[in-house]
């Protein structure tokens, strides 16, 4: 089945001039994955919305802002009431109910049931709509350190969500990529080629699901996502039972219970992430031979 992220990477490729793209969640991931689709040469022009509880609910990236700064001929301005969803290349126009993140353009395990599909410029409630973006304000760094703050600021008590944010934090990530040592190449352009498709396909979605920054170190790169990775949510539910020493059993009991992935088995689910933590904290966890206990390595920090 064809997903929406297809569609749109396909739709944003063909642009020769002009890109926009309008919607109040954008992911970094996303995003990075859209650009690399885009000719250098096409104008930019990104619509969205920063509102702190969204920001830290994990909707919406703020990176983004750094990477529309240093691309050429583009420009990210916010819409505070932005709701709309509308993409367009050249003269063609998309526009539906998919938002910029991997769970509504099906780059996930469960994605959301969203819409695309072509509409004409001269409809008038596109008209309306590129109408309202004209009131849109340029992102600043002083505006996105704020928002920032007030979505540290956030904690264990989180203002109200709508309903289209709980939606988007439906699917909850675990790694699917069985080969964390491959990530590094599909991270880097150069390298993609020596993955499988299927390889690939898995480290897309995990990398979507990192945002990490462009042009690190194969050094910086493993600090990096072992640092995102252990600030996903699934992720530190299991390394809180690994503190008191986490069985393969115990630990396959309690993917199942996160991830709702029907290709893979529980079993499998967690021996990726076992060689995700072995990959990227194995400073800090280790895997006890012999009982194949995953804990905290002497020394380290409990969570």
């Amino acid at each position: 089945m064809r997903r929406d992220g297809d569609l749109l990477i396909e739709h944003l490729g063909a642009a020769s001039g002009r890109v926009v793209l309008c919607a109040p969640f954008i992911k970094a991931g996303v995003l990075r994955r859209l650009l690399a689709a885009m000719s250098k040469d096409v104008d930019l022009d990104i619509v969205t919305r920063w509102h702190p509880q969204e920001v830290a609910a994990g909707v919406s990236d703020l990176e983004i802002f750094d990477l529309i700064s240093g691309r050429p001929r583009s420009k990210l301005r916010l819409l505070d009431n932005l709701h709309a969803k509308l993409y367009i290349s050249d003269a063609r126009l998309l526009a539906g109910s998919a938002n910029l993140t991997a769970t509504a353009l099906g780059w996930c395990d469960d994605p959301n049931i969203e819409l695309l599909m072509p509409v004409s410029i001269d409809d008038p409630n596109v008209q309306r709509c590129l109408d309202s973006l004209k009131h849109a304000r340029d992102a600043t760094m002083e505006e996105r350190d704020a928002i920032r703050a007030a979505a540290d600021a956030i904690d264990g008590s989180p203002l109200p969500l709508a309903a289209a944010v709980v939606d988007e934090m439906a699917s909850v990530w675990l790694p699917r990529l069985a080969a964390p040592a491959n990530l590094f190449h599909a991270y880097r352009p150069r390298s993609r080629e020596r993955l499988t498709r299927d390889s690939l396909e898995a480290a897309d979605h995990d990398l979507a699901a990192l945002a990490l920054p462009p042009g690190l170190s194969e050094t910086a790169f493993i600090g990096e996502v072992g640092r995102r990775f252990c600030e996903m949510p699934a992720i530190v539910l299991i390394l809180r039972a690994a503190e008191e020493d986490l069985t393969d059993e115990a630990a396959a009991a309690l993917v199942a219970t996160l991830s709702i992935n029907a290709e893979i088995s529980p079993a499998t689910g967690w021996r990726i992430v076992r060689d995700w933590l072995t990959m990227f904290m194995g400073d800090r966890y280790e895997i006890a031979p012999q009982s194949f206990i995953t804990r905290p390595k002497s020394g380290s920090p409990r969570r």
